[in-house]
């Protein structure tokens, strides 16, 4: 009898040890489910809105709106976890915020501070979105200096991604962006950083070589290239170690091989803006418009050949 009481418990206790694995099985399952799941997604940073006194109130459509933009760039640049909440500072053009830059410029922030200014009035198509667009670049900013760890970010590379982090809220013009690059000079990378330094045309072109240089990296190297490059700085990575360590290739290779892609596209400006050009393109126009009005005709002559069939039988 106690033997078989034994040999009894034995079993029970190896299906108590089977069902123990199958609970633990189905809760890891479900753990990885949630994981993978959008519930599971990380916090986005919190926006705290602040609008000071003399806004126009269509800045109202601001404080109100939400901004699912946040988590994409908060992926974008590798983050987390939301972090400190980020003020707002909606300032109109009578404040010391405005007077404290140039008049060109719609927003601004140091990165370090968790704050941004926004210069609605500023913004050319302010309130039709442009201003989320310039809030979207300027968060991009403090969320780049929080994933790098307050490292030293090339200013050419925090510029792209953020202008790549507004793009994630509504597309930029990208012929305006690579117009700019074919039309200006050769900039090697280490002097980039210099264009921002300069007057609002040398800034310009600064965006946009930084706006397609970086945009050319993701096309290249995939989309995790700057939360790697991030990661590497925040763990004591200088920059050109961090992006061979993403890209496989140095700064040096990443330019040469930018300004030649560049320039193959360079060549075909010429052509493409010449009276010949355009001239052959009404043309063809002309063509495609004969032909699809031809088919019309010939459509509906068919139709009025069958509508007189009916009649006649």
């Amino acid at each position: 009898m106690e033997t078989l009481r034994r040999l009894f418990l034995s079993e029970e206790a190896r299906d108590l040890d089977r069902s123990t694995l199958v609970v633990i099985s189905k809760c890891l399952v479900l753990a990885a489910l949630l994981a993978a799941s959008p519930l599971a997604a990380a916090e986005p940073t919190r926006l705290v809105i602040e609008p000071q006194a003399g806004l126009p109130p269509a800045a109202n459509r601001l404080v109100a709106g939400p901004h699912p933009w946040v988590a994409s760039v908060m992926e974008l640049v590798g983050l987390d976890a939301p972090g400190p909440d980020i003020r707002v500072i909606l300032a109109p053009e009578s404040s010391p915020f405005a007077r404290a830059v140039p008049a060109w410029v719609s927003g601004y922030t140091d990165g370090v501070s968790n704050a941004v200014v926004l210069l609605a009035e500023r913004t050319p198509s302010y309130p039709d979105g442009g201003l989320e667009e310039v809030l979207a670049h300027e968060v991009a900013h403090v969320l780049i200096h929080r994933a790098s760890g307050g490292r030293k970010v090339p200013r050419w590379f925090d510029e792209g991604l953020a202008m790549l982090a507004a793009r994630s809220w509504r597309l930029r013009d990208e012929t305006e962006l690579a117009l700019g690059v074919l039309s200006g000079p050769r900039v090697p990378l280490w002097k980039l950083d210099d264009l921002f330094q300069g007057d609002r045309r040398e800034v310009e072109h600064g965006y946009a070589l930084s706006g397609t240089l970086v945009q050319d990296l993701l096309d290249r190297y995939g989309p995790a290239v700057p939360r790697i490059v991030l990661a590497r700085l925040a763990r004591g990575d200088v920059f050109d170690e961090a992006m061979r360590g993403a890209t496989g290739a140095t700064l040096l290779d990443i330019g040469e091989a930018f300004y030649a892609r560049q320039a193959s596209l360079k060549r075909w400006i010429p052509i493409l803006t010449s009276t010949a050009a355009l001239w052959f393109a009404i043309s063809l126009l002309a063509i495609v418009a004969g032909i699809r009005k031809r088919r019309r005709r010939m459509e509906f002559e068919d139709e009025a050949g069958g509508s007189d069939f009916s009649r006649e039988s």
